[in-house]
């Protein structure tokens, strides 16, 4: 009978370290996890400097700095030097440059000039700058009218901005590849119509 004793209380001794242990290792286990769940949450919420430096130029928090891809592909071509028919570094000119970002941002192929890429079929053009969304084109003529050759043609970004390939100097003195403001009278006299493309972003996940 006492052996019996012994031998369950061994048991229960026995049962009761590896019942701890095994709970020090599920706890070890839920920390570690925390901890990496932690790091994932900070490295998404985390601001890239991208994101700081076209929030700034754009006039917006940087968290709405969210399609990467688009910034990383403006960033590349900036202050690249306008050159008619360009389609380098070395230069480049209006339409190829919506045609180049169009193609490596929203995988879709459109018409190489400004005037083609307006008249297309499938381009929604429309009126309403409030009713502009990033990669939206904006298409001018210096007459500001649908009755003239389109000459120019650009990308609308966010807060009233967009991205071309321009002629006219821009603050940095220099022509090009550059962001400008819609909302300018120089702009506004020469906006004739914005359009809307099929398109389809790529996501910011290849940050």
């Amino acid at each position: 009978m006492k052996l019996l004793l012994k031998t369950l209380l061994l048991i229960s001794i026995f049962i009761g370290i590896a019942s701890c242990g095994g709970a020090k290792k599920a706890l070890a286990e839920a920390r570690e996890k925390a901890r990496r769940d932690s790091i994932a949450l900070a490295q998404k919420n985390a601001i890239l400097p991208i994101q700081n430096k076209y929030g700034t130029i754009l006039n917006v928090a940087p968290k709405k700095i969210d399609n990467i891809p688009l910034f990383k592909f403006i960033d590349d071509w900036m202050d690249t030097p306008y050159r008619m028919g360009g389609e380098t570094k070395q230069g480049i000119d209006c339409s190829f440059f919506s045609q180049y970002l169009y193609h490596d941002i929203f995988d879709v192929l459109i018409e190489r000039t400004a005037q083609k890429q307006y008249d297309a079929p499938d381009t929604n053009k429309f009126l309403g700058q409030e009713y502009l969304v990033e990669g939206d084109l904006i298409f001018f003529n210096k007459q500001g009218s649908e009755h003239y050759p389109i000459t120019h043609v650009g990308v609308y970004l966010k807060n009233g901005k967009f991205v071309h390939s321009t002629a006219r100097r821009g603050a940095s003195g220099k022509n090009g590849v550059q962001i400008s403001d819609l909302t300018k009278a120089h702009w506004q006299k020469m906006f004739v119509s914005a359009g809307r493309k099929p398109r389809t972003a790529k996501t910011s996940d290849s940050q």
